[in-house]
């Protein structure tokens, strides 16, 4: 039940920081506020529902009941994080904000998908432990990033957009180079 609470906050919490800076977004930011809005709620009563023990309908059920057995395999079978987390991705690209805003929003992103993941998982927080180093590094580039792009440089053109994504994508491949597989 905790984990259920937490993927609800994390999901909520996304949700409207994604969706804080509103004002300028035009006709596709309140869209898709409702699409993550909707892509949450279903993910949180699909997580509520997943132990559900399902009763045997007889040969004959009605209308109404195959209506409800149809709709609750529809929610358990979609992947309402992975959408919830694609609207939110693509909301804050859809304002200008700063940096730190961004950064922040990742950091928020993963931690409603961690929580999702172990909401679902049946094994022991311990396995997760392994994944540590590897989260702590994701954060450090994350950090890293965030910084390069708060730096104020002498825009170039485009040229400028690429490097920036290129030394991106260069501290990406560093820390999963200092992985160990």
């Amino acid at each position: 039940m905790r984990g259920t609470l937490a993927v609800a906050l994390l999901g909520a919490a996304t949700t409207v920081w994604s969706s804080v800076p509103l004002g300028g977004t035009g006709w596709p930011g309140g869209p898709l506020v409702v699409i993550a809005a909707l892509c949450v709620v279903a993910g949180v009563v699909r997580l509520t529902q997943k132990d559900r023990v399902r009763e045997e309908r007889g040969l004959f059920a009605g209308g109404l009941a195959s209506l409800a057995d149809w709709a609750d395999r529809l929610l358990q079978s979609l992947p309402w994080e992975t959408g919830a987390a694609i609207s939110i991705l693509v909301l804050e690209t859809l304002h200008r904000s700063r940096p730190w805003h961004t950064g922040l929003l990742a950091v928020l992103v993963v931690c409603y998908l961690l929580a999702v993941n172990r909401a679902e998982s049946a094994v022991p927080s311990a396995v997760f432990r392994g994944q540590a180093r590897m989260l702590a590094t994701s954060a450090g580039l994350l950090v890293l990033v965030t910084g390069v792009a708060m730096v104020p440089s002498a825009r170039t053109g485009a040229l400028s957009g690429w490097l920036d994504i290129l030394a991106a994508l260069a501290a990406m491949a560093a820390g999963g180079l200092a992985l160990p597989v």
